[in-house]
């Protein structure tokens, strides 16, 4: 049994965001507003708002990437809880993480550094594509005295070109390396095309035999805006035994938000799935 110590959300993320080196002040982007409309202020308030719209979206149900990496890192995301998810403590309770841990698209880092914390045995790596996210995990890494404890990356798992990818990535040796992926709300932001990059990504880093925790909004999740839903039917389509996964378990699960959007808490699963 551990006990969590960790500061609490308000006080770590003031302090966090004093360190970061650029915060944008206006929600804007080309991809989402009018030629000569000028975004809102970025604020809780704003980006909640934005985000719980129809506007989030592109035409096929994807959220609108440069809004995505306009918002993240901020703190004023509604993902950016500030604090481990459930489904990532209950699997800290269930001795799901050891060995080398890959947190892939960590955000601004809580479930990492909470893992890394919590479960001794594993060796976390944490990758994110939005710079200023590994800013303030690092911010939160040194405010715990933890920075030795997790690898902090700016990587992108679409891309295909290893010159482009950091070292951690890239390596020859890093290829078959992570024995767990976990994906926190990752894979559901996703376009059909970029799935199948991901998934080529993650099934390169994995070791045969190794598992992925993937939590995505389940389509029982009925309110607008938000991610992506994801329906079984479609992880049965990407990982089958054709691909060379299987999918062991799928359980009802929830996506914690901050409280003032959608009441704090989405309707969601957990798929385990292994790689053959």
């Amino acid at each position: 049994m551990f006990t969590s110590t960790f500061r609490s959300p308000r006080s770590s993320c003031s302090e966090a965001l004093e360190g970061l080196s650029f915060l944008p002040s206006r929600l804007n982007s080309d991809d989402a507003l009018s030629p000569g409309e000028d975004g809102p202020e970025l604020n809780v308030d704003s980006v909640h708002k934005f985000i719980g719209s129809p506007r989030y979206h592109t035409a096929d149900g994807v959220p609108r990437p440069k809004i995505l990496a306009h918002v993240s890192g901020t703190g004023l995301a509604p993902w950016e809880i500030h604090r481990p998810q459930k489904f990532v403590r209950d699997l800290v309770l269930r001795r799901c993480f050891s060995g080398r841990v890959l947190d892939a698209g960590c955000g601004i880092g809580d479930n990492a550094l909470f893992v890394a914390k919590a479960c001794p045995g594993a060796e976390v790596t944490a990758v994110d594509v939005v710079p200023r996210c590994l800013e303030f995990a690092a911010a939160k890494a040194g405010l715990r005295n933890m920075k030795s404890k997790v690898k902090l990356e700016v990587g992108d798992l679409l891309q295909q070109d290893p010159a482009r990818l950091p070292p951690v990535l890239s390596a020859p040796e890093r290829d078959s390396c992570f024995d767990v992926v976990l994906d926190s709300l990752t894979f559901h932001c996703f376009s059909d095309a970029d799935r199948e990059r991901y998934v080529a990504a993650l099934r390169r880093l994995l070791k045969p035999g190794g598992v992925i925790y993937m939590n995505c909004m389940s389509e029982d999740e009925t309110r607008p805006g938000g991610p992506r839903r994801v329906p079984v039917s479609d992880m049965l389509t990407v990982f089958n035994r054709r691909n060379g996964w299987e999918v062991e378990g799928t359980e009802d699960s929830v996506i914690e938000f901050h409280p003032t959007f959608w009441g704090g808490l989405a309707k969601a699963r957990l798929f385990t799935i292994r790689k053959l």
